[in-house]
């Protein structure tokens, strides 16, 4: 079973997107602030990251930053209702991006994204 990160702020959709996950067979690990994400990032053992690109005010590449130098190997999936970076910037802004969905997010799409992360993930470890 694969051990998920997921910050998001929005308390109903943090537990949305954590029960949809939960329930397809993923450990999943909740924060609602980028310090709180940080701490659990450091202390587990994650193996993606979903992440809400603003949090309040801040912006969450700061927890993909730390992932991909710390962890280079952890894919991050951007979840935004925000117009920014529309042409893929995010994507050279952050090394270990994988995708970005915007909002409203479609929880087959959500589902579907992580699982091809976690299994490009299982077939590069095993190659």
């Amino acid at each position: 079973m694969k051990n998920i990160l997921l910050l998001e702020d929005d308390t109903g959709l943090r537990f949305t997107f954590a029960m949809a996950l939960k329930d397809a067979g993923y450990n999943v690990t909740t924060a609602a602030d980028c310090d709180s994400a940080m701490d659990l990032l450091r202390a587990g053992d994650v193996e993606v990251l979903v992440l809400d690109l603003k949090i309040g005010g801040l912006m969450s590449t700061g927890v993909a930053d730390y992932a991909s130098v710390a962890f280079p190997e952890i894919p991050v999936l951007y979840i935004t209702g925000s117009g920014l970076f529309p042409s893929g910037e995010l994507f050279q802004m952050s090394k270990n991006a994988r995708w970005v969905l915007r909002k409203p997010v479609n929880l087959v799409d959500l589902l579907s994204l992580v699982d091809h992360v976690t299994s490009d993930r299982t077939m590069r470890a095993n190659a």
